[in-house]
């Protein structure tokens, strides 16, 4: 798995439910002086899908993702 990947998935299954703004993502997985495209976060989140299952990520739009555990 990507170091990028990684990462957005350790900061989302840090805390299952919480809602991530995409503004918070962008600062702890890529920095506050990276520039990066607006659909960046989506594209990695797409790829994390395929990998682990869609079912664990869910898009709250307009804001952000989070993580979920199934019971």
């Amino acid at each position: 798995m990507p170091k990028k990947e990684f990462e957005l998935l350790s900061l989302l299954s840090s805390k299952p439910d919480k809602v991530f703004k995409r503004e918070k993502i962008m600062e702890k997985v890529w920095g506050e002086k990276v520039i990066v495209g607006d659909r960046t976060i989506d594209v990695h989140i797409r790829k994390l899908r395929e990998k682990i299952g869609d079912k664990y990520f869910k898009t709250i739009k307009g804001v952000g993702y989070k993580f979920i555990i199934e019971e």
